[in-house]
């Protein structure tokens, strides 16, 4: 399932990344790889808030259609 459609407030594990080098190096400089938990803390406009890590980060809605997660 792509995190666009995770629920907020529901941890769940990152099982790839997709995407190209670029977006994947990007999303990997920012804690998001495989076997990572996440979680949804807001949605807002075309980006959303999550908790990665003991970290909060935002990104937009392109590369957040890039990580999956089970």
């Amino acid at each position: 399932m792509p995190l666009l459609l995770a629920e907020i407030g529901v941890p769940y594990t990152i099982v790839r990344i997709a995407g190209k080098e670029k977006e994947r190096h990007h999303l990997e400089s920012l804690g998001l790889v495989p076997d990572t938990v996440v979680t949804v803390v807001s949605k807002f406009n075309n980006y959303i808030l999550l908790s990665v890590k003991g970290s909060r980060i935002g990104i937009g809605e392109e590369l957040v259609k890039k990580v999956i997660l089970k």
